[in-house]
């Protein structure tokens, strides 16, 4: 015979797959089901950062800001958080690194835009997208650990610049 043992066992291969349901999901129509604690988009959450930036001192990239000033208890007002997500290699070193997990994995895959400028997030589209995550999962976190129901509203947000 001609055929090689490899042909013979890719074409095995194919007769076993042609009965088989396609695994091909139509986005945007359909959303395939994902792990929660997969490595999609970041979530930070407002409620849970102390300010202590370890996040952006363990990010190879570079793509967190952090800016604070202390209060007079000795904790840290956190007056800037923005993620770059034009740099962002998903890879979750902060994740891991945040000792209160304010900044988790686990948000939305489907954060596809045409201007990569509307990648770059700030405080408050950061605290929107969270309010959003937490709303579409009965306010429990990436972790699974149940949230504090609290809405910041934008008018909030300013006078406490």
């Amino acid at each position: 015979m001609v055929f090689g043992k490899g042909i013979a066992k890719g074409l095995l291969t194919v007769v076993k797959h042609v009965r088989k349901e396609p695994v091909t999901v139509e986005f945007p129509e359909q959303e395939r089901d994902i792990p929660p604690r997969a490595r999609t988009n970041l979530v930070w959450f407002v409620e849970r950062c102390t300010g202590c930036s370890t996040c952006a001192q363990s990010c190879p990239d570079g793509c967190i800001l952090v800016d604070t000033e202390p209060r007079e208890d000795g904790s840290f007002l956190v007056n800037r958080y923005e993620i770059d997500f034009r740099l962002c290699m998903y890879c979750g070193l902060c994740a891991e690194a945040c000792p209160y997990e304010a900044i988790q994995v686990g948000g939305s895959y489907t954060n596809v835009v045409t201007n990569p400028n509307r990648l770059y997030k700030d405080k408050d589209d950061l605290i929107e997208l969270a309010n959003e995550y937490l709303e579409q999962h009965d306010w429990v976190y990436p972790n699974g650990q149940q949230a504090v129901q609290q809405t910041v509203h934008p008018e909030e947000r300013r006078q406490h610049h």
